[in-house]
């Protein structure tokens, strides 16, 4: 295995152990990694609209509009017509404020306990790789599209 191949490899399994992780740890709460990923942006961005939340997220619309499904049905998001009757509004209900700490600090001990052996120079500098990693898929796939 080359080196590139062996890099794109190993970005992909520690991102799904940390998934796989978390996931573990919010299972008392019925709530999963993906759902706890759009509960941070709308805790810091609501309202967003279901087809803003897939731009964000990478996911397809179809994909969003079923977690956001199971989340409303656990009574952690509503989803409200907007302007356009097409597009649904979604924010999070006062449920899901009310344990957004408590999902915090799980996520935050997560992030602690997984990230201790790395210096604050070698986490800025590992942020940064990825960022660049991030940024030149995103042109990529731009220029694919095309």
């Amino acid at each position: 295995m080359q080196i590139d191949e062996m890099l794109m490899h190993q970005l992909f399994q520690t991102t799904r152990i940390i998934s796989y992780s978390l996931n573990r740890f919010f299972k008392p709460y019925n709530l999963h990694f993906s759902e706890w990923g759009i509960i941070i942006i709308l805790m810091n961005s609501a309202p967003l609209t279901q087809r803003q939340l897939a731009c964000y997220l990478k996911i397809e619309p179809a994909s969003i509009s079923k977690s956001l499904a199971g989340l409303e049905k656990k009574g952690l998001i509503i989803r409200e017509t907007g302007t356009d009757r097409r597009e649904k509004n979604v924010f999070l209900t006062e449920k899901s404020k009310s344990l957004y700490q408590q999902w915090n600090s799980i996520a935050e001990k997560h992030r602690k306990t997984i990230l201790a052996d790395l210096t604050l120079e070698k986490k800025q500098e590992l942020h940064l790789q990825l960022k660049n990693i991030y940024q030149a898929t995103q042109l990529y796939d731009e220029k694919s599209r095309i």
